[in-house]
Order: structure tokens, then sequence, then C-alpha cells
């Protein structure tokens, strides 16, 4: 029989392999120090990419590691999110995100194969951008209201261009719609550049995106931005939508946050986060967003997380009043 000591002895080396086994995975999740994957869900050179581009320079620089941005485009961001679902949660892979993907997506597909609230770890904010309804100058519209009457007297004209169908531009069409007592049809593209073409042409009358989109042309008086989601100094005069009489849209500005997968252990979220605030308050990454039409946001991952909740109770109401059908 073995003696007392040497059984108490082989506890003590079962405990100590027993820690020693468990070490690795969690400092693995609190001290990853290799390249990091920023993954994007659109291709290069819409406002995710561009945003994602811009922080991951200064990112890489702020955590002592390389930040690689990897886009994978597909389905409003759904590929790259469930990418970040399946992803291991140490660090070395975070998600760069709109709010259609994790405020929209969730509201309109049945099956999207990810649930923001239970599968992600917010990071930070990163920057925030407005929608616009902006108009062709066929129609003479300074406002909201008149281009209501000119849909009343065109009504062969009375459409809206969106640049992807179950997008929030296109329920902010249908409430227009609704507050002008319009029969006007939202005409989905896919992507921004050909409906701004058929906008610029006269194709259609008007057309709800991000502001970057239509900035450039207002510039020069092609369109006429006559409402924006949130007052910004980029359209100084131009009112909200809250402010021109829809007050539902009020909550529905886009914005750019940065999530991991949800296992993220608290000290990388707190070492992501620290790094993420610095980079966006830098002034070089101030003019840069500032110069792609967004404006840089900061914050706690448990703000991110509240701007989140808020963002897809807006946009929820939106789609139940719009009576639309999760595909």
């Amino acid at each position: 029989m073995p003696h007392p000591a040497s059984l108490a002895a082989l506890s003590r080396r079962r405990c100590l392999q027993t820690v020693l086994l468990a070490l690795p995975l969690s400092a693995a999740a609190q001290t990853y120090s290799g390249p990091i994957r920023m993954l994007v869900g659109y291709p290069p050179g819409g406002p995710a990419d561009t945003a994602a581009r811009i922080v991951a320079e200064k990112l890489a620089v702020q955590l002592g590691q390389p930040v690689l941005v990897d886009n994978k485009p597909g389905a409003g961001g759904q590929i790259a999110a469930q990418a970040l679902k399946a992803a291991p949660a140490d660090g070395s892979v975070i998600f760069m995100s709109n709010t259609h993907t994790v405020a929209m997506v969730p509201l309109t597909m049945k099956a999207p194969g990810f649930a923001p609230a239970t599968d992600f770890r917010p990071l930070g904010a990163v920057a925030n951008f407005e929608l616009a309804l902006a108009v062709h100058p066929k129609t003479g519209a300074a406002s909201l209201a008149e281009l209501g009457t000119w849909f009343a007297t065109h009504r062969s004209e009375a459409s809206i261009g969106v640049p992807a169908p179950a997008s929030a531009p296109e329920f902010i069409a249908g409430e227009v719609a609704r507050h002008l007592k319009a029969d006007i049809v939202p005409v989905a593209y896919r992507g921004a550049t050909p409906m701004v073409t058929d906008l610029l042409a006269g194709q259609i009358a008007a057309g709800v995106s991000g502001i970057s989109d239509f900035l450039q042309y207002q510039k020069v008086n092609r369109l006429r931005i006559v409402a924006v989601s949130r007052t910004t100094p980029l359209l100084p005069g131009v009112p909200s939508f809250a402010q021109a009489g829809l007050a539902s849209l009020d909550a529905t500005s886009d914005f750019l946050g940065l999530y991991a997968p949800a296992g993220l252990s608290e000290a990388t979220v707190a070492r992501y986060n620290t790094a993420l605030n610095q980079v966006v308050a830098m002034p070089e990454v101030v003019a840069k967003l500032q110069a792609s039409a967004m404006t840089p946001a900061a914050g706690t991952p448990a703000e991110q997380a509240q701007r989140l909740a808020q963002a897809s109770r807006a946009l929820a109401a939106l789609v139940a009043r719009s009576g639309f059908v999760p595909q």
C-alpha cells in the first residue's frame, strides 16, 4: 500500500497538472500578441472599409500588434458576422460593423446565423454617419414637404431609391411615404453607386443613403439633401427627419462599432477599448473620418452595447410598421 506521504505528493502533482493544463487557454485569452484580423462585411471603398483601414493602421501602433483588414463581403455583412461568431475568443479576430449588419439583419432574416447580443462582445464605438434623403433638382424641392407636393403632381415618378432591400433606407423611405400620405414606391438597388447614378440622371426623383454617397454632389448642386437622420455640421441648415415632422426616424443614424467574439476576456476587452478610444481621438484620424463624412465616436463597451440596443428597438418599430415579413 502506498505511504500516506506518497499519496499526498501524488495528489499535489495532479492538482498542479490540472492548473497547468488550464493556464494556456486562460493566458492565451489575456495575452494574445499575434496579428489581429479586422473583419469587414463589405467590399473595399464603403464607409465600414474606409473606417477600418483608418483605424487599423493606428490601432496596430497602440497595441503593438499588426492589425490586418480582412474584407468578407456578402449578404449585408452576414458572412463576416458569422466568421466572427466562429472565431476564437482570444483577441485574434475583431469585426468592424455598421448598424445594418448587427441591428437590421437580425430583424429581417429568419436565420441570420448570429445573434449580436449573445455571440458578440462590443469593444467600443468608432464613428457615426448620417442617413439622408436627397432629391434630383428637377423636383425643385427644398424640403420634405415640397417633395410631397411634387410627388402629388408627378405620381408616375413617385419613387425613392435605396441601396439595398430590407435595409434601413428602405424602411425610412416607407416611413416618408406614410408621412407624406403618398403612394411612393421604394426602388431597391444592389449598392449605393447604381442608385446614386440613376438619381443623378433623373431616373428616380429621390434616394435615401448615407450622406457620404450624396455630399460631393450636393456641393456642386447636382442633388439636394432635404433631411438627415441627425443634424450634422457637414450639412448646416439641413433639418433632421424629426425636425421635418418624422419623430419616428430620430434614432435611425448609422454607426460603426468594433466587436469581438462573446467569450473574449474582460482584460482584453478593456485593453482593446482603451487603444480604440485613443485612436479615434487622434487629430489625423478625426480629420480622415470627417473627410469621409463620418463623425468620430468613442465610449465604453457597455455604452456601445446600449447604442446597439437602442438602434435595434428603433429599427424594429420601423420594420413592424412596414408589415415586412422576415425572409
